[in-house]
């Protein structure tokens, strides 16, 4: 399988993309009011899109802040996609932009292990397999664990 990276420029291809790749992951985005933010606020990101046998396959979204960090804003990869290398295809894209742009650190904001989720266990090891480690929990409603995770560059 050959996995191509391209960068998306239109608002609408973005959020198009989005929202696809959003409805294919309901145990992830299983919030119809976060899903409309991120559908909406991904149209405003600096957006990767990978394709796997012609099909968009994955999404990444990013933003940086202060000019030396690049944030994982949005990642999603398709089910039928999973395991296939195009989440560290779609991270590598993104840390090769954000080191030229001359950032110190990348950050995600995921789900905390105290939410007790398989789903984003999953995700954690996904992303501390790509050189993240955790960096601050909150709780910004009750029983809503979150934490940010930080890697350098």
């Amino acid at each position: 399988m050959t996995i191509l990276i391209r960068p998306i420029e239109d608002a609408a291809e973005k959020s198009a993309h989005c929202a696809e790749i959003t409805r294919k992951l309901p145990r992830w985005f299983g919030r119809p009011d976060a899903n409309a933010n991120y559908i909406r606020g991904i149209a405003n990101r600096i957006v990767y899109a990978s394709f796997a046998d012609e099909k968009v396959s994955g999404l990444i979204g990013l933003d940086y802040h202060f000019a030396t960090t690049c944030n994982v804003w949005w990642l999603g990869i398709a089910p039928a996609f999973h395991r296939r290398g195009i989440g560290r295809a779609l991270m590598a894209q993104a840390v090769t932009e954000a080191r030229a742009k001359g950032c110190r650190h990348m950050a995600v904001e995921t789900m905390s292990p105290r939410a007790k989720s398989p789903e984003y266990d999953m995700t954690r090891y996904f992303y501390e397999a790509e050189g993240f480690v955790p960096f601050v929990e909150f709780e910004p409603a009750p029983n809503d664990y979150m934490m940010w995770m930080i890697r350098p560059l």
